[in-house]
């Protein structure tokens, strides 16, 4: 009998460290998602021929608005061809997820000179 006993005492402790394991995961999970913040929004404007801010820093999952404020069309291009505004006229905009990591460089088609970068961490 006292082999029986024995027996059950070691699963249930075993059973007791499983259930504190898994609430001690979900607790730390818990945390970890209140401590994401959610997405934000950063504008930049296309105003003189330039991109302002030329350089940004934003989180992964982010957007990125681009508004033309001259009076000529614009354009906002990935140099590595992954995305492409098109032509924006005078006050039109345009959105981008920031969905993969790394240095962005974009320039302006119609006018090369003009050039922009975005760091997505």
């Amino acid at each position: 009998m006292t082999g029986r006993l024995a027996s059950r005492d070691g699963r249930g402790a075993a059973r007791r460290a499983a259930t504190a394991l898994l609430a001690a995961a979900a607790v730390v999970g818990a945390a970890a998602a209140c401590t994401r913040r959610p997405p934000r929004s950063h504008a930049v404007a296309i105003r003189s021929f330039t991109f302002q801010p030329a350089t940004l820093t934003v989180a992964l999952g982010d957007t990125v608005v681009w508004t033309n404020e001259d009076v000529v069309p614009h354009t906002a291009t990935a140099r590595s061809g992954g995305w492409d505004s098109g032509s924006l006229s005078t006050r039109q905009s345009w959105r981008f997820v920031a969905d993969a990591p790394g240095h962005h460089q974009y320039f302006c088609v119609f006018h090369p000179n003009m050039q922009g970068a975005i760091e997505v961490r």
